[in-house]
């Protein structure tokens, strides 16, 4: 009976006409009636699915009352539940829901708070007064609103940043000193910040708990009381059948000092014909530290943005597509999660005179003394067939000996029958992370050729998820991610890179001693800090002939510090020792060809300033390619692509 009455009732408000109640709330609060559904989302689907119905676009009527259903079922099954209502503290509908970084944002008294809840030591009633905590931005525990009672951890008044992304959507009863519910921690799926009254811990709100992994379902519903109360259907733009295109108006590698660059945004709909005005929000920045920014209607025309800079260096423009409300147009990613369509490109003034922080005066000892620890321990090595083989090429799992904290471990692949001295030889290096996906053995490999995959870490092969999260705590330093302890990271013969570098020599040593290796072509390769790995192999190594790869990390560690230039937020906090490690210092001692296979205008995990230096640092034959556009992870369905070579 209460699912028919839904689905006719969905279908009447589809053409604009009546009201109806909201079952699942009146199911719990029977008196809580008169209430229309405005947007219902699973909070541990939001980063992949986003909502499953939100009608706010398409809703009219004099906004009364707003209201909030939060339903969580726990992993045993128990369901617990809050309700809460209250005045509406915004007359647009359209900001009640879940906001996006930059969008709409309330830190608010709400009068005439309502709380009903099954949850222990939540006070139900009705209270004159309660609070909003709703952005989309990151957060600190300062009392910026001076709520009453609140204190400095996380609760219910906090202070928003500027920037970040963490985001919070929060009711609270302040007069009792409690969260009615959270949640927090958007993008994170299944490891949101999700509760209902106060958490246990430091921080009340849940900020930091991950606690959306206690439940195996939730859902929230955000619901109104209005006069004169329409719906009618609203047609939303669609992300992923439209784009953001951004172009400058000369080649963007190409310009000089204080020349005006002039980019052109164009927003592309592909023939949708969306309700409602769209917006294209843009950001300046660059390595000069000057900013700006500005929003525009998306009209036929596309919108100019004109800049400079005065010295060499990169500029940076950022740009999305938002609604009127702030709010980002989604499109899919291909790991199936949400992100803003977005152009995230720029342009540079004269490159070719970047340069980076000098090496070390002893860089070259330094290093002599890691080859002579490594040396210190025989190359014994472990081969393991697999049952990835097959009839053309072996599969094995290999365990080599080294120096530092862990052995070498990967995949080998060679072609069945292959003679002694008769094959060239690849070495993969594995990117940032560890995790069971990742590290599956190979189905067959290359018939021309040796195949070596080794990861990054040196872990055991084949383990399962809680393996590889019980490494990944074992790794950590100081409370941080691995190779990001600027403690650890001080002492160079301690900085998590030193083991991982002594790894990819001894990889290389291992793939020399192999009968089939025609002792002529031994290639490196890999992106981000498999790009990384594959400089080191290159200058620590001359036996290499040649390295490809793309976007490779942490070139120009000292760039942001020294130099002023702009950076993402996956930086390594540079000290001096990180020097010993940096992609610049290198590029000077490799002896083969390089083929920088992408570098993104718009990517500021590895900024296109450090890889630029890398590029000028280099003295061999060099082919460089930068993607406008670009970003670490998104490459344009057809990107524009500029190359350098020397």
């Amino acid at each position: 009976m209460k699912l028919f009455r839904w689905m006719a009732a969905a279908t009447v408000a589809s053409v604009g006409v009546a009201q109806a109640e909201v079952p699942e709330l009146l199911e719990l609060v029977p008196e809580a009636q008169g209430y229309e559904l405005i947007a219902k989302f699973n909070p541990r689907e939001y980063n992949s699915k986003g909502y499953q119905i939100n009608r706010s676009g398409g809703i009219s009527g004099k906004f009364k009352r707003l209201g909030y259903l939060v339903k969580l079922t726990d992993r045993a099954g128990k369901m617990t539940w809050i309700f809460t209502a209250m005045d509406p503290f915004t007359a647009n509908v359209g900001e009640t829901v879940v906001p996006d970084p930059g969008s709409f944002s309330f830190q608010t008294y709400v009068d005439n708070l309502e709380v009903a809840s099954n949850v222990e030591g939540v006070k139900n009633g009705k209270f004159e007064k309660g609070n909003v905590e709703i952005w989309g931005n990151s957060y600190g525990g300062f009392n910026a609103g001076n709520i009453p009672g609140a204190g400095n951890a996380c609760d219910f008044g906090d202070s928003m940043s500027r920037d970040g992304s963490y985001g919070s959507f929060q009711v609270h009863n302040y007069l009792e000193k409690q969260t009615c519910f959270a949640f927090n921690k958007f993008n994170a799926g299944g490891s949101c910040d999700l509760g209902i009254g106060n958490a246990p811990g430091q921080h009340p709100d849940w900020t930091f708990t991950g606690s959306g992994n206690q439940y195996k379902d939730a859902v929230i519903y955000v619901v109104g009381k209005f006069d004169d109360f329409q719906v009618r259907g609203f047609v939303e733009l669609d992300g992923n059948r439209a784009a953001l295109v951004g172009r400058t108006d000369k080649p963007p590698l190409t310009y000089a000092p204080g020349e005006t660059m002039t980019f052109t945004l164009q927003a592309d709909y592909q023939g949708q014909k969306p309700d409602g005005e769209y917006f294209i929000r843009w950001r300046r920045t660059g390595d000069d530290r000057q900013t700006a920014s500005g929003q525009e209607k998306v009209s036929d025309q596309p919108l100019v943005i004109r800049t400079s800079l005065d010295k060499p260096g990169f500029v940076r423009i950022y740009a999305t597509l938002v609604d009127k409300f702030g709010k980002s147009v989604n499109r899919r990613t291909p790991a199936g999660g949400r992100e803003a369509l977005f152009f995230d490109g720029g342009a540079a003034v004269q490159p070719e005179k970047l340069t980076g922080t000098p090496e070390p005066a002893d860089f070259d000892a330094f290093w002599t003394k890691q080859k002579a620890r490594l040396a210190a321990v025989p190359v014994k090595y472990e081969m393991r067939k697999l049952p990835q083989s097959n009839a053309k090429v072996d599969v094995y799992a290999v365990k080599i000996d080294c120096a530092g904290p862990q052995s070498v471990t990967g995949y080998l692949t060679v072609p069945v029958g292959a003679k002694d001295k008769s094959l060239p030889i690849t070495v993969h290096y594995a990117g940032y992370g560890y995790n069971p996906q990742r590290d599956k053995a190979p189905n067959g490999g290359p018939v021309d050729r040796i195949s070596l995959c080794i990861n990054a870490h040196g872990y055991k092969l084949n383990g399962d998820r809680a393996y590889y999260q019980k490494f990944g705590e074992t790794i950590r330093s100081n409370g941080k991610d691995y190779a990001f302890d600027p403690i650890q990271n001080s002492d160079p013969e301690k900085a998590y890179f030193n083991g991982m570098a002594l790894r990819v020599m001894r990889s290389l040593e291992f793939v020399k001693v192999l009968p089939q290796w025609n002792n002529k072509e031994l290639v490196v390769q890999g992106g981000s800090q498999g790009g990384l790995q594959a400089i080191w192999a290159a200058g620590l190594d001359p036996d290499v002939t040649a390295a490809r790869f793309g976007f490779p990390w942490c070139c120009d560690l000292g760039g942001e510090k020294n130099f002023r230039r702009i950076s993402g937020n996956w930086r390594i906090e540079y000290v001096k020792a990180l020097d010993y490690y940096d992609p610049i210092n290198f590029a000077k001692r490799i002896k083969c060809p390089v083929d920088i296979t992408r570098v993104g205008l718009g990517d500021y995990v590895c900024p296109p300033s450090g890889v630029t230096v890398f590029y000028n640092n280099l003295k061999v034959p060099t082919t460089i390619r930068y993607y406008q556009g670009s970003t670490h992870g998104y490459v344009p369905d057809t990107p524009e692509i500029f190359v350098r070579q020397k």
